[in-house]
């Protein structure tokens, strides 16, 4: 997934932004005596756990999106995301025991929304955009319970542009469907290279050694 150069933030994603990093710096105190309860090797191992799924999930994700922008164009490729992206993160959840899910700030689909933490890791990541850090270097984790909690972001690639791109990128019939499909609509106008979700993963730490 490439990154692009970010644009100047609005004084809105500046404020978002500002709240994002206090807070990351609140759940990082909060979560301290969690951290002891498991070893570096455990949370490694769920880690990379979690960043092979998300692997696993672009991969075969990407390939029947770009199956259905030949066959079908844009329009086939909404329902890919919104029928067959679940189902494939379901699938890769039974063999390998990691709930992988993806998840946006402006989200077009509800169950795609963030709860509290995944909303403070993206404004993170944006602001870590913004510093210079390229969006392959970042992650965030934390532990809940007996369990890992991990993220990746998702910058807007040339594929996802032609139904989550500016304007002039997103075609009319596509425009039609998306209308159709999701009447509340907010996932549009993302320019190439912006921040446009996260991958976001559970990993079960117990027995992980």
């Amino acid at each position: 997934m490439p990154s692009g150069t970010p644009t100047r933030p609005s004084p809105r994603r500046v404020h978002t932004i500002r709240f994002g990093l206090a807070a990351v710096s609140l759940a990082l105190i909060s979560s301290c005596t969690t951290w002891a309860s498991f070893d570096q090797k455990q949370i490694d191992l769920a880690s990379q756990r979690a960043s092979t799924a998300a692997d696993l999930l672009f991969q075969r994700l990407s390939g029947e999106l770009s199956t259905a922008m030949t066959n079908g164009g844009p329009t086939a490729a909404v329902l890919v995301c919104k029928d067959r992206a679940p189902e494939i993160a379901a699938e890769i959840e039974s063999t390998t025991g990691v709930d992988i899910e993806r998840t946006a700030l402006r989200f077009r689909n509800t169950a795609n929304a963030p709860d509290e933490w995944e909303a403070e890791m993206m404004a993170a990541f944006a602001a870590r955009r913004m510093n210079g850090e390229e969006w392959k270097d970042m992650s965030a984790t934390r532990i809940d319970g007996e369990q890992l909690r991990w993220m990746r972001p998702i910058p807007l690639g040339p594929m996802c542009a032609v139904c989550h791109g500016e304007d002039a990128q997103i075609a009319q019939d596509t425009r039609r469907a998306l209308a159709e499909i999701y009447p509340n609509d907010n996932a549009v106008g993302f320019r190439d290279g912006e921040l446009r979700g996260a991958f976001t993963a559970r990993v079960p730490l117990t027995g992980a050694r």
